[in-house]
């Protein structure tokens, strides 16, 4: 029996949603396409009303970062890894909120109601951007190909590390100090 549970531990651990990798790749390309060395603006909406300022220019990406750390998490309400690892999100948010922000990148469309009952029933602590600019970060960020996919940023912009699927949150939290310090 323990070795059924690690091996159901172990599929958890590597799996990410793939089921619907070609309609999120199609979402992704619903946008205008990008050109390299194209520079321009834009914002990333948030379900609490806020903001985040994005800014693409020759190829790298910067964003009002308020000196914290960055942990975008690309996901949709159905998969069940992305669920799977909210909890382990909301533990890391709560203990390094003072250097350290989570955005959950919604790739696909909810209505408000739909978003804000998902948001209370896995009771969710973090940042949640909805609208079609999430997309468009996808694209910035070089595609998304199954999801969850995060990418962690320092506070001064810098990629500090890119992760598809369900990543154990002690070699998460081993990163984020890194981006925090």
């Amino acid at each position: 029996m323990k070795f059924k549970n690690l091996l159901f531990a172990f599929a958890l651990f590597i799996a990410a949603c793939s089921s619907d990798e070609n309609k999120l790749q199609d979402e992704n390309n619903t946008n205008a396409s990008l050109s390299q060395g194209d520079n321009f603006n834009f914002y990333l909406n948030m379900f609490d009303g806020s903001s985040l300022y994005m800014e693409v220019k020759e190829n790298k990406i910067s964003f009002d970062n308020k000196d914290k750390s960055k942990l975008f998490v690309f996901f949709t309400t159905w998969c069940n890894p992305c669920n799977a690892e909210i909890p382990h999100l909301n533990k890391l948010q709560e203990k390094y909120k003072e250097q350290f922000d989570i955005i959950g990148v919604l790739l696909e469309d909810k209505n408000e109601n739909e978003l804000k009952n998902f948001i209370q029933k896995n009771d969710i602590r973090y940042n949640i951007s909805v609208g079609d600019n999430n997309y468009l970060l996808a694209k910035v960020l070089g595609g998304v190909n199954g999801i969850p996919t995060m990418f962690l940023y320092d506070k001064d912009n810098k990629l500090i590390n890119q992760y598809l699927g369900l990543i154990p949150e002690e070699m998460l939290e081993i990163d984020i100090q890194k981006a925090i310090f």
